[in-house]
């Protein structure tokens, strides 16, 4: 009875073993990284009310005309330009 039990143990756990070995043993298959370009440039502006001055990070990897949507952006709200808020949103939701 012992012998049995231990048969069908070891039956059931053979299986599961198998499987762990294959996962344990399987090389990962090295995917090629795709390279994000995270670096930045340093956008500065003067306000045309009041002339405060700011500046804001913006991503290099956006195209040329993306990176001037994101520039009129920051410059309407970074001024609170209240009047374009609408225009540079929509400007802005046309780039990633």
């Amino acid at each position: 009875m012992k012998q049995t039990r231990k048969f069908l143990l070891f039956a059931m756990a053979l299986p599961i073993l198998a499987a762990s070995c294959e996962l344990l043993g399987a090389e990962p298959e090295e995917e090629e990284a795709k390279k994000v370009d995270n670096s930045t440039y340093t956008y500065s502006y003067t306000c045309y009310t009041g002339g405060s001055k700011n500046t804001i990070q913006i991503p290099n990897r956006l195209s040329a005309a993306c990176k001037a949507n994101w520039e009129y952006y920051a410059r309407t709200y970074g001024c609170n330009d209240a009047d374009n808020f609408a225009t540079a949103e929509s400007k802005k939701r046309q780039c990633p």
